[in-house]
């Protein structure tokens, strides 16, 4: 199910090429996790469950100065558009998914209540086990749009190297026969990418034409260099839905 380094390499590239995103622009979807109140704002709708994440912009010093250079970057995207359909994911909740853990349905039927302190027990157990060998280090090469409705920054790592020992981490995720009694399933391969957007109204013709427009000057304005990204920390975090993701300091953390 995991791409090669090289062929996770040329994907990120592809998705970058401003023919990509325009041609993804036409055929972008909503996302579906936020709805309008009777006052016509966006409120998060119920969506629950555990993930692997770098500690959230407040908390990540380390990307501190990648993170300024996002918001920066967000702002004018979000000034230049002004399109009522995209709700702007809250700074507080900007992070990259390491691993995808456990959510909606299977967490209700499988987890909730009857079995958290187990899983967050699993987990602990699992990071003890781990080796560290150092941060992985990553750049965050540019703005780009996934077809299910959201508006990313992609992450890559810098070395194929480096993208064997992040496989390697999540290998011991997915391959624990604990965590996949609890739930837990690799449903897709890694993309590493920051969330900054979420479509969540079907766009115009003429909107998705400048939404990609504006993509692809954002790119040439803020990453002809790419923006250096170290995961330094992967930590188990919980969400109600898409607007934050909290912990416990007692809850399992891995230091890379």
């Amino acid at each position: 199910m995991e791409l090669s380094y090289s062929d996770y390499d040329k994907h990120v590239e592809h998705l970058l090429k401003e023919e990509t995103i325009k041609e993804i622009a036409t055929e972008v979807k909503t996302f579906g996790k936020f709805k309008k109140n009777s006052m016509g704002q966006w409120e998060p709708i119920k969506y629950e469950g555990y993930t692997l994440i770098t500690p959230t912009f407040p908390d990540d010093q380390d990307n501190a100065g990648c993170y300024e250079v996002l918001n920066e970057a967000r702002e004018v995207l979000l000034r230049d558009l002004g399109l009522p359909q995209i709700v702007t994911a809250p700074s507080s909740a900007l992070h990259m998914t390491v691993a995808r853990l456990i959510s909606d349905n299977v967490f209700e039927t499988r987890v909730k209540n009857s079995r958290e302190q187990e899983f967050l027990l699993v987990l602990q157990q699992l990071f003890a086990q781990i080796t560290s060998f150092g941060p992985l280090e990553c750049k965050v090469k540019g703005l780009s749009i996934f077809p299910q409705g959201v508006i990313t920054a992609l992450v890559s790592p810098v070395t194929e190297a480096v993208y064997q020992r992040l496989q390697v981490f999540r290998n011991n995720i997915y391959q624990d026969k604990l965590l996949i009694d609890l739930g837990v399933e690799r449903k897709r391969s890694f993309h590493g990418h920051i969330t900054l957007f979420y479509i969540e109204e079907e766009l115009s013709r003429h909107d998705k034409g400048m939404l990609a427009q504006a993509i692809i000057n954002i790119n040439k304005r803020f990453f002809l260099t790419p923006l250096m990204f170290n995961i330094t920390r992967a930590e188990v975090r919980k969400f109600n839905n898409f607007s934050g993701f909290y912990r416990e300091d007692s809850w399992p953390a891995h230091v890379l």
